[in-house]
């Protein structure tokens, strides 16, 4: 019987990005829809989208890997390592405290936000 509620599904994550001019890109993947959306926007607008299958969108994901890792550099040697001096006993026990304040002040961001 259908009682004229609209059930929404899971929440999917998003990625958006804007360039320099303003325009958004998000992408959104439906996969009770079996496809990857992607769409265009201006401010607040949609105005435009385009929908991938899955086996577009992983082809279109396997170029960008492509070219940008072609774009990357090649080193121009091999990599240099420095070892780094074991800390000292007071260094040891300095970064066991600032490690312990750091985990508390996290902890109390965690609860604030859950709050």
């Amino acid at each position: 019987m259908d009682t004229g509620e609209i059930r929404l599904g899971p929440v999917q994550p998003r990625h958006f990005a804007v360039d320099e001019r303003g325009v958004g890109l998000r992408a959104t993947w439906h996969p009770e829809h079996g496809f990857v959306n992607l769409s265009l926007w201006s401010g607040n607008r949609c105005v435009q989208t385009f929908r991938l299958t899955p086996v577009e969108a992983g082809r279109l994901v396997g170029y960008l890997a492509g070219v940008l890792a072609e774009a990357v550099p090649a080193p121009s040697g091999p990599p240099r390592l420095t070892a780094v001096p074991a800390p000292a006993d007071d260094d040891h026990h300095r970064l066991g405290t600032v490690r312990r304040q750091v985990a508390v002040a996290l902890d109390r961001a965690a609860r604030l936000l859950r709050a």
